[in-house]
């Protein structure tokens, strides 16, 4: 690693990361300062998908980085590197948290690929993550039964037709792909037993694209509807038969929760650095005070979040070492869905509580429209929706009952 490079990072990161994780690091960490923490700002007030954030990502041939090393690209995430792609997230979702979530749920869609594809699929759909082409997971439907999945696949000549409607597609206005969950129509039993997991190419006839999303928060998603009718899948792009998802549901399920704990702690910490700066350059001092950065009140807050950000920061790591051990040791897999459990309601709190607290120490001004702060917070409220936190609250309080 470069002197340059060395500077960007303080001494306890490059004391804890292996030489692989810092190369990647230090340049999604360039591209933050340079590229995508620039462009968030506009992303947020024009609610635009962030096309030139994205195109430095492919430019540095990150859409690869869940492709194992045997394949060409940088092994993390399945079977690999469990810790880069969490780490990653966090740096990115500090710049650009919509531009994070896009890269999110196109890393789990080459994930998926890994786990579930024979060996031609995995060739074919590797390279094309290789050459840049983003991938979309879908699953959220408009039905009053949340879990219940309405897109339907039918047996056709050579594959499958697909029609189905779904919500909260983000990434879907920039990705090739997309794995769109669904039930096979010919296969009896439960949803379990009739779960496909088709990859749809978004530009096939037959798919609508429609970025309707106007969320508060995390606006540059692209996070609105798509829409299949009769969309022919060819047999060679279906992950598995039906019901070959729920071998691998657990770890997926998992990993949402430690990669978007990542995402909370990137943005938390993305806030604190730009609270930091204002402190510096222009919070003005109470009387008596020579200035903001000797305001016991500011440095207490300061200190505050320095601790939430770094407890919730350890707590996402020590999920993701363990969700390596997912599938190798299954004894631990009770262990490992608690510790996802706990980093995520620890970064939930991290990210909401920095994103509010942190006009506090700031003041006033920081509330007006000129310095654009306050979409940390909306961006925080709205991701942190995703799969409430109450309900990994329960989860480990039942847990420790049952010890």
């Amino acid at each position: 690693m470069t002197g340059e490079n060395t500077a960007l990072f303080a001494p306890e990161e490059l004391w804890e990361w292996t030489p692989e994780q810092r190369e990647t690091l230090s340049i999604v960490r360039r591209l933050g300062i340079e590229s995508v923490g620039p462009e968030a700002e506009r992303v947020d007030r024009e609610a635009v998908y962030p096309v030139e954030s994205i195109a430095v990502l492919k430019e540095a041939g990150l859409p690869a980085l869940c492709v194992p090393r045997s394949a060409g690209g940088r092994g993390a995430g399945y079977r690999g590197d469990s810790l880069l792609l969490p780490l990653v997230l966090m740096e990115l979702a500090s710049w650009c948290s919509s531009t994070a979530q896009v890269f999110a749920l196109h890393n789990t869609g080459v994930q998926l690929v890994h786990a579930m594809g024979d060996e031609e699929q995995r060739t074919f759909f590797f390279a094309e993550a290789l050459q840049g082409h983003l991938f979309g997971s879908f699953g959220s439907e408009a039905n009053a039964d949340r879990a219940a999945l309405a897109s339907v696949m039918r047996p056709v000549e050579g594959g499958y037709a697909l029609t189905g409607r779904k919500i909260f597609a983000t990434g879907s206005p920039g990705a090739k792909w997309a794995f769109w969950r669904s039930v096979a129509a010919e296969v009896d039993g439960s949803q379990d037993d009739r779960y496909m997991m088709p990859v749809v190419r978004l530009a096939a006839p037959g798919v609508a694209v429609i970025d309707d999303w106007d969320g508060i928060g995390q606006r540059g998603t692209g996070s609105g509807r798509v829409e299949a009718e009769n969309v022919f899948i060819p047999a060679s792009h279906v992950m598995g038969g039906p019901g070959a998802y729920g071998g691998h549901a657990d770890y997926f399920a998992t990993q949402f929760h430690v990669n978007f704990a990542a995402q909370f702690v990137g943005m938390a910490q993305g806030a604190y650095r730009e609270a930091l700066r204002y402190v510096k350059k222009q919070t003005r001092p109470w009387p008596g005070v020579p200035s903001a950065a000797e305001d016991p009140y500011i440095l207490l807050r300061l200190g505050d979040m320095s601790a939430r950000i770094a407890g919730a920061r350890e707590l996402v790591l020590k999920a993701a070492r363990m969700l390596g051990a997912f599938e190798g040791q299954s004894e631990l897999r009770d262990g490992i869905k608690a510790a996802a459990s706990r980093a995520k309601i620890a970064a939930t709190e991290a990210a909401l509580g920095v994103t509010s607290e942190a006009f506090q120490v700031m003041g006033a001004r920081a509330a007006t429209r000129k310095y654009a702060f306050d979409r940390y917070y909306r961006n925080a409220r709205t991701l942190t929706l995703h799969d409430p936190v109450d309900r990994q609250r329960e989860a480990v309080g039942r847990g420790e009952l049952l010890r």
